[in-house]
C-alpha cells in the first residue's frame, strides 16, 4: 500500500479542515458567552454544538462497530495499537457531513434553552477533546 492510498490526500485534507473548523467554532462559541463585545447568537451556538455531538456520536458508533468486527478499519503503513480509531477518510467525511446536515438543523430549531445549550457545549468540548486525545495517542504510538 502506498502512502497515497493510505492518506487519500484530497479527502484527508478536507476532513482535517472541516474538523478544525468545527473545533475552533465550538471554542469561539463557548468563549463568546463570557465576552462583552463578541457574541455569537444562541441559535448558531446550538447549531454548532449539536453538529459536533451528532458527528462524534456517528464516529463513536463506527469505532464500536470496528471493535466488534462488523466493519474493518483502514490498514496503515505503520500499524499500532490505536489503529481501531481509523475508520477511513470516507467514513470520517460521512460523520462530518452527518453532523453538519443532521445535527445543524436540530440545534437550530432547539431555540433559546440555556440549560440544554450549556449541556451541549460541555459535551461538544469533551467529545472534541476525546478526538484530540485519540489523535495524539495514535501519533505517539507509532513504532
Amino acid at each position: 500500500m502506498t502512502i497515497k492510498e493510505w492518506l487519500t490526500p484530497e479527502l484527508f485534507d478536507i476532513n482535517v479542515i472541516l474538523v478544525a473548523l468545527l473545533i475552533n467554532w465550538t471554542l469561539f462559541s463557548f468563549a463568546s458567552n463570557f465576552l462583552e463585545d463578541f457574541k455569537i447568537p444562541v441559535r448558531i451556538q446550538n447549531l454548532n454544538y449539536m453538529a459536533v455531538l451528532v458527528m462524534c456520536l456517528a464516529y463513536g458508533i463506527l469505532i464500536l462497530l470496528g471493535l466488534s468486527g462488523v466493519i474493518q478499519n483502514r490498514p496503515t503503513l505503520y500499524p499500532n495499537r490505536y489503529d481501531f480509531l481509523l475508520m477511513g477518510n470516507e467514513r470520517a467525511f460521512g460523520c462530518i457531513l452527518g453532523g453538519i446536515f443532521i445535527g445543524g438543523p436540530l440545534g437550530w430549531f432547539l431555540g433559546n434553552r440555556d440549560k440544554l445549550r450549556w449541556t451541549m457545549a460541555v459535551l461538544a468540548i469533551l467529545l472534541e477533546g476525546l478526538i484530540g486525545i485519540g489523535t495524539l495517542l495514535w501519533i505517539l504510538a507509532q513504532e
